[in-house]
């Protein structure tokens, strides 16, 4: 019996390598991208973080076959839990995107700058600061991908309202894009 496992893992496998072997490239030079994601994000400053859902909208150029740049819109919704952190995060951010091309499963590292908004406790304040990510995209066919990214934002510089530490911002996605 174990042998017939270790024959059916290895079938297995092979299909496995067999199915995701075939060619396929992050964004081209000239092509564009747009894509919609849905995820978990921690909102965090002075007093701690808080837990909520994340929602964004990306557009990607490719420059290269391996670079790209990326402008992101997104929000964020955190409950109203004591006063630990912003209760809404609506972010800006520009960046550049390095794709390793590999078959159909495409590692990248994304990074940038935000510009937030951020509200909660009856205050506002808006900050600029630098933006890293990290992520895996599965081409489904030559147009159409979905990717698991996540995000990392620190506030560092506040433009307007309340002062205080720098809050930061994390974000765990899923995206879903369309190449044309």
């Amino acid at each position: 019996m174990p042998g017939q496992s270790f024959q059916g893992l290895l079938i297995a496998n092979f299909a496995i390598l067999a199915a995701i072997s075939c060619p396929a490239h992050a964004t081209d030079s000239g092509e564009k991208q747009v894509a919609a994601a849905v995820g978990f994000a921690m909102a965090g400053g002075e007093n701690g973080a808080r837990p909520g859902m994340q929602a964004s909208v990306e557009a990607a150029l490719g420059f290269t076959d391996a670079w790209a740049g990326r402008v992101t819109v997104s929000s964020s919704w955190q409950p109203e839990a004591g006063s630990c952190g912003p209760h809404r995060v609506t972010a800006v951010s520009l960046g550049t995107v390095y794709s390793f091309d590999v078959v159909r499963w495409v590692p990248f590292l994304d990074l940038g700058f935000s510009l937030a908004d951020l509200r909660g406790n009856g205050a506002s304040s808006q900050r600029l600061g630098p933006q890293a990510g990290l992520g895996v995209e599965y081409q489904l066919s030559r147009r159409w991908t979905l990717a698991a990214l996540v995000r990392f934002d620190y506030f560092a510089l506040r433009l307007r309202g309340s002062g205080g530490t720098q809050p930061w911002w994390a974000c765990a996605d899923l995206r879903v894009g369309r190449v044309f």
